[in-house]
């Protein structure tokens, strides 16, 4: 198992690699980077008849900060040791579904419904070029499959022309051989 930090908005999306290159994505990062209590969404994740039941926990080491207290500014936060963690994980194919379900709440700050709008609206256009571009991938290679396949057909007819043509050829040159060789000349 392999833990990778991947850029996403400006915000580090820990994943975590397993055997066979499945990968399950921590939640509280994500949480955190939209401004959501990930408290109440992992309960709501478990919760969910689906999501909980895919829902996973890893030890994950993670860089904590000492953000949010009232003796350390955002600018100069401090960084602890990194730490091992037990966290909330969710395989990444169900991690839109996820986003798709959480609602704008009257509650949220501006920010966090401007966080999260973004998100889901790059969720949409993952999924739509995803599913679109496979799809619009699949018509071209099967236009280039039917134009090879109309090609071989024209070759295959062209084969059939061509063997008529030389069967033809070939019955005339025996028919100008055997009348040249029965017209042979005789002396008496």
């Amino acid at each position: 198992m392999k833990t990778e930090s991947v850029k996403f908005n400006d915000a580090d999306i820990i994943c975590v690699v397993g055997e066979f290159g499945k990968i399950d994505v921590v939640i509280k990062p994500i949480c955190d980077q939209l401004g959501l209590d990930s408290r109440r969404q992992i309960r709501t994740i478990t919760e969910d008849e689906i999501l909980g039941a895919e829902r996973c926990v890893h030890t994950v080491r993670v860089s904590l900060t000492r953000k949010n207290r009232p003796d350390v500014s955002e600018q100069t936060h401090q960084v602890r040791k990194t730490q091992p963690r037990k966290m909330v994980c969710l395989p990444l194919e169900f991690l839109n579904g996820w986003l798709f379900q959480i609602r704008l709440a009257n509650t949220m700050s501006e920010e966090t419904k401007a966080k999260l709008l973004d998100y889901k609206r790059k969720c949409y256009k993952t999924l739509f070029h995803h599913f679109f571009g496979n799809m619009k991938k699949q018509i071209e290679m099967n236009e280039i499959e039917i134009a090879l396949l109309e090609q071989l057909a024209k070759y295959g007819e062209d084969k059939v022309v061509i063997a008529e043509n030389m069967k033809k050829a070939q019955r005339h040159l025996a028919k100008i051989r055997e009348t040249r060789l029965t017209n042979l000349p005789t002396l008496f």
